[in-house]
């Protein structure tokens, strides 16, 4: 694995009341992975004006654009016919070196504030996004044979597909305090509208070959398709979609000072949802059809803050789940039904010498039903999820315990339940039980190698299932590093190491066909970064 990023970020004002503005940051990437074949270059700009046209109003516009394109694009592995990860070699990919994928992404954003009286402010904002890709690859046609590591593919498993993404969204909102009853309480309310449109064409695969006993070390064997074997021209047996969806809504939250030690959150959102879909070119062209329309959907919030001490506060929350699943399409055609759930959660949060040294301490519920999950059988769609449960707890140390010693020590547990068989084997709802996490930084404050940090982290995880329960990556530990030093106050130097131990283990299980990532083995990344 190597990669090249270098990257830039400036501000400076344009005027010598500097009440004009500007930032630009650009970046440029150039990498190659641990897993064979693949490589990506990416460039990114960014640019910001910001106008203070009166000492109480601010207007501020910016651009972003983004170029990527991916050499061999690598979606995880299968798992094997015995339905288990596989561990022949986690350099292993699926794709071949005539894939690729490529993306062009814009947004634009601008957005105009103004003081109220007191602390008040009144923000409207508007965002313009589009998107367009080309994707070409082929896919196994067969999981990998858990004796020979061995595959099928097939011309019929070539993906070639090319769309557009587009979202348009206002905002417009207040915020601020007001007094009642000798007290103190802050509001926030506002109006948004989202519109989102998706085009997807996939290309019809003229040719019919078979490749058997395909080493899924050797991938790239496979042949790219012969000329003129995909085409997008009309065809009876094309596929298109263009997808339609708009989202509106109120919302609103208080935050009311009940008594000196004890707060009150109260918010919501109530929503207008629609969504219709039509098949288009290179398919036969229907008529649209309504997937979704939805009046007056409550989310409601509610939260409650109580200061025990000086130093401890208690919490407790819930939340209501409203999510639409725009642009995720079903194999059999159409959209997937809204995400919708609650969630509660209650802990504990203490803060001790003038904030250097911080713990918390939660319980968590969460109960959601129609996530959206890759469809196991057709990589390129989802399927919604029965209801699932996710429960657990979770505490963290963050802080300085000793003068130029840092910490930060975390812990999960997390138990997921689904109650749908229909989705209770896939992968993608699962999450490990324990999760360990820490990292430890000291800064050397005087003497010769003054300028000099060092870190180290420990991470620790159980066992993860996937889309089987045979398809399991046991209990694994990482540790990772770092060491820089300030050459100048304006110039560091740093080197990161993660995976120290050469672990090999699997980050994710999710799929059947794809979505099963080993993490990278041992690695080191040099960054040389000057500030002024």
């Amino acid at each position: 694995k190597s990669a090249e990023e270098p990257d830039i970020d400036l501000s400076t004002p344009l005027n010598a009341s500097k009440t004009l503005r500007f930032r630009t940051a650009d970046l440029f990437q150039d990498n190659d992975y641990f897993y064979k074949y693949a490589h990506s270059r990416k460039w990114q700009a960014y640019g910001a004006l910001e106008w203070d046209i009166t000492p109480s109003t601010t207007f501020v516009v910016s651009h972003a654009a983004q170029q990527q394109d991916i050499t061999a694009p690598y979606y995880g592995l299968p798992v094997t016919t015995e339905k288990t990860l596989w561990y022949g070699g986690r350099s292993a990919n699926p794709s071949q070196k005539w894939g690729y994928s490529n993306y062009m992404t814009q947004q634009t954003i601008a957005s105009l504030s103004q003081k109220l009286w007191g602390d008040w402010k009144l923000t409207a904002r508007g965002t313009f996004y589009d998107q367009s890709y080309n994707t070409l690859y082929n896919e196994p046609w067969t999981q990998i044979d858990a004796q020979t590591g061995t595959m099928q593919y097939q011309d019929a498993g070539i993906v070639a597909m090319r769309g557009t993404n587009s979202a348009r969204s206002a905002d417009i909102y207040a915020n601020g305090s007001f007094r009642f009853l000798n007290r103190t309480h802050y509001a926030l309310f506002g109006f948004n509208y989202n519109s989102y449109n998706q085009v997807t064409r996939y290309g019809n695969i003229l040719s019919d070959n078979i490749y058997n006993d395909v080493n899924i070390n050797n991938a790239n064997s496979v042949p790219r398709p012969p000329a003129g074997s995909i085409s997008y021209q009309d065809d009876p047996d094309g596929y298109g979609t263009r997808d339609n969806a708009t989202q509106w809504g109120f919302y609103g939250q208080l935050r009311l000072e009940v008594s000196k030690h004890l707060s009150l959150i109260l918010g919501g959102r109530v929503s207008r949802f629609s969504e219709r879909m039509r098949y288009i070119s290179p398919g036969p062209t229907s008529s649209w059809k309504p997937e979704a329309n939805i009046h007056g959907e409550l989310t409601p919030y509610l939260g409650t803050v109580y200061q025990i001490t000086p130093n401890i506060s208690w919490y407790a929350s819930y939340s209501s789940i409203f999510t639409p699943s725009v642009g995720n399409m079903s194999y059999h055609g159409g959209g997937l039904k809204p995400q919708r759930g609650n969630q509660v959660e209650t802990g504990f949060k203490a803060e001790y010498f003038n904030g250097r040294l911080n713990l918390s301490s939660a319980l968590f519920r969460m109960e959601n039903v129609n996530q959206p999950v890759q469809d196991p059988e057709h990589s390129q769609f989802y399927i919604t999820t029965g209801p699932i449960r996710r429960q657990g707890w979770e505490a963290q140390i963050d802080g300085t315990i000793l003068p130029n010693l840092d910490i930060s020590i975390g812990y999960t547990y997390l138990d997921t339940k689904v109650s749908d068989s229909k989705t209770r084997d896939f992968g993608g709802v699962f999450s490990p039980h324990h999760m360990f996490k820490s990292w430890v930084h000291y800064t050397v404050p005087k003497g010769r190698l003054y300028g000099l940090n060092i870190g180290v982290g420990l991470d620790a995880t159980s066992s993860l299932r996937g889309s089987y329960p045979t398809t399991v990556q046991g209990g694994y530990m990482t540790l990772d590093g770092m060491i820089g030093y300030h050459i100048t106050p304006h110039l560091k130097i740093q080197l990161n190491a993660t995976n120290l131990t050469n672990r090999y283990y699997y980050e994710r299980a999710s799929g059947v066909w794809q979505f099963n990532f080993p993490a990278a083995p041992r690695s080191f990344m040099a960054t040389l970064r000057a500030n002024y």
